[in-house]
Order: C-alpha cells, then sequence, then structure tokens
C-alpha cells in the first residue's frame, strides 16, 4: 500500500529527500538573505562609481584633495560645472554674445568645447548605427531565408570578428586610412564602427528572421509582392523592436569607443571619450570639472535610452513576434 502511494504521490520522493535549506522556513530565510546580500554586492560594484563620479561633480577642488576622502559633499559646490559651461562657451567663441546678453565674461583656463564634443559624438554614432543596421539586417535576411554553399562558414566568420578586440587591427586600419586619405574625419569612423558592429546586427536579425511566420510571407507573395517589397513593407514594420535594439547597441559602442577616435582624429575633431580625456592634465587635473562634463555628456544620452529601452530588451528577447 506504501508502496502504491508513493507511486501516485510523485511528491513522495522529494519529501523522502527533503533539504533544511530548500524545504524549512529557517532555510528558506537563508536562502532570501543570500540573495539580497548577493544583490546589493553587486548594485555596490555597479553603481558605486557613477555615484563617486556625481558626489565628485559637487565638491570643491580642496575637498576632492582630502585625506581620507569624504563620502558626501561638505561643502555643496558647482564650481565644476561653471568651469565646464565657461569653458565651451570659450571655446565655442560665444564670449562676446554672453556677456552683451547676459553680462557674463566666461573666462577659463581649460579651452573644450562640450558642445562640439557631442554633436560629433552623435554625427559618428548616428552614421554607425545606421550602416550597422543596414547592412546587417539585409544579410541576415539573406542569410535566414536563403540557402547557399558557405553560408554557415559565412556565420561563423561574422562570429569570430565579434571576438577580436579592436586594437588587434589597428595597424592594417591605419594603412587602409591613409591610403584613402580619410585621417582626421568623422567618416573613418562612421565606416569603422559600422563594420564593428554589423556582425552582431547579422547575428541578432538572424534569430528574429528565423521565427519569422512562413505564413506571412505566402500571404505577401499571394498579393504580388516582390522579395523587396515583402522586406521592406512586411518585414521590417514587424522588426521594429530587433532593429531599434540593433540601432541602440551599435550607437552606444559608437558613442564609447575611444582607442580609434584618440588614434584617427586630432583635438580639433574628438568624440566625447579623447574629448573627455583632455581634461585630464596629468597633476593638476580638476576631477570635479571632469565629473562636471562626464554627468552633463551623458545625460542626452540617458534620457534617450530611458525612453526607448524597452523596445531594446523586447528586441533583444525575440522582437515583436509572438507565438
Amino acid at each position: 500500500m506504501a508502496a502504491q502511494d508513493s507511486d501516485s504521490d510523485p511528491a513522495a520522493e522529494f519529501r523522502r529527500n527533503e533539504s533544511w535549506l530548500f524545504d524549512t522556513t529557517s532555510g528558506a530565510y537563508v536562502r532570501k538573505t543570500a540573495v539580497a546580500l548577493l544583490t546589493l554586492v553587486v548594485f555596490a560594484f555597479v553603481l558605486f562609481p557613477l555615484y563617486w563620479m556625481v558626489v565628485t561633480a559637487f565638491k570643491t577642488t580642496a575637498e576632492i584633495q582630502q585625506i581620507p576622502p569624504t563620502v558626501f559633499p561638505n561643502d555643496f559646490s558647482l564650481e565644476g560645472f561653471r568651469l565646464v559651461v565657461e569653458s565651451s562657451i570659450q571655446a565655442g567663441g560665444y564670449t562676446s554674445l554672453f556677456a552683451n546678453l547676459f553680462g557674463w565674461q566666461a573666462s577659463s583656463a581649460i579651452d573644450i568645447d562640450i558642445l562640439s564634443l557631442v554633436l560629433n559624438s552623435l554625427k559618428v554614432a548616428v552614421g554607425a548605427g545606421a550602416i550597422a543596421l543596414v547592412l546587417g539586417t539585409a544579410a541576415s535576411y539573406v542569410l535566414s531565408r536563403r540557402d547557399f554553399v558557405g553560408k554557415n562558414a559565412l556565420m561563423s566568420i561574422f562570429l569570430a570578428s565579434l571576438m577580436f578586440p579592436g586594437t588587434a587591427i589597428m595597424v592594417p586600419e591605419w594603412e587602409l586610412v591613409s591610403a584613402l586619405g580619410l585621417f582626421n574625419t568623422h567618416l573613418v569612423l562612421i565606416l569603422i564602427y559600422g563594420a564593428m558592429t554589423a556582425p552582431f546586427v547579422v547575428w541578432l536579425m538572424k534569430g528574429f528572421f528565423d521565427d519569422f511566420p512562413d505564413s506571412i510571407i505566402e500571404a505577401s507573395r499571394i498579393d504580388q509582392c516582390s522579395s523587396i517589397e515583402t522586406f521592406w513593407y512586411v518585414i521590417v514594420p514587424m522588426a521594429r523592436n530587433s532593429l531599434i535594439a540593433s540601432f541602440i547597441f551599435a550607437f552606444l559602442l559608437a558613442w564609447n569607443e575611444l582607442v580609434f577616435a584618440l588614434t584617427l582624429l586630432d583635438n580639433s575633431r574628438y568624440t566625447v571619450p579623447p574629448g573627455l580625456l583632455t581634461f585630464v592634465q596629468g597633476f593638476n587635473t580638476q576631477w570635479n570639472v571632469v565629473a562636471a562634463a562626464s554627468i552633463i555628456i551623458s545625460l542626452p544620452v540617458l534620457l534617450g535610452l530611458a525612453y526607448i529601452q524597452r523596445y531594446f530588451v523586447q528586441g533583444l528577447t525575440g522582437g515583436a513576434i509572438k507565438g
């Protein structure tokens, strides 16, 4: 009888082998506490550098140099932000305009135009994202919907290209850029960043196209749509979330990349990463200015990503097709 009860009750075997950690109230408290502590450690590791940047931006230079450092500003100061704004006004040639309109005579020992850095980065990042999106989406559609010799090898090459660090190809890239006469142009960064992120777009979008219902494509063919019309008017609108996710990835890589921008551009055409690096001036670095500039530059991107982040998450988890 006991054997029959064991066979009919799927939980009987589990009860005979119950664990204190998973099957008791005290064990549940231990598990929840451990998970909470681990989560707290991870959040502290990830968020503390951001917190430190923010509090540094609101400290005075004297307080930053204190030992031991203060965790929260004792003397709340906007000195860093003031110096960044004055630097941008002076470097951008708006000193006389602000003096006439507001009576504000901007004078700064730092000569860096934040607005110019942001505009340069936006131009490069949007261009690179567009190139990666167009080339990667077209290639992934063909790889998903067509069979040809070398298809698997080509996909492996795309995957392998993502594993190489950018610095590994710096020398040949330099030779190519010099031969084409593209040194110190934003176009060269757009092309390089677009090529670097296109393989990721191929892999992301191919997963979407592989799961795309054949019935929708067949319906468009019945309506006498060509392959290009089917792709542009039917598939692309339904792939919106995955396309946005791909663009965000390419945009962020281009926005944050330092090595190529520092090597292939001079001061007048710097993007954000090498531009921020110029604020670091050895032993005379004003870290409140560096932190304030980082916050000012990051805010537009953070606000934009906060608005479209739901598309990014949905795109990475499968796009708009359900079922």
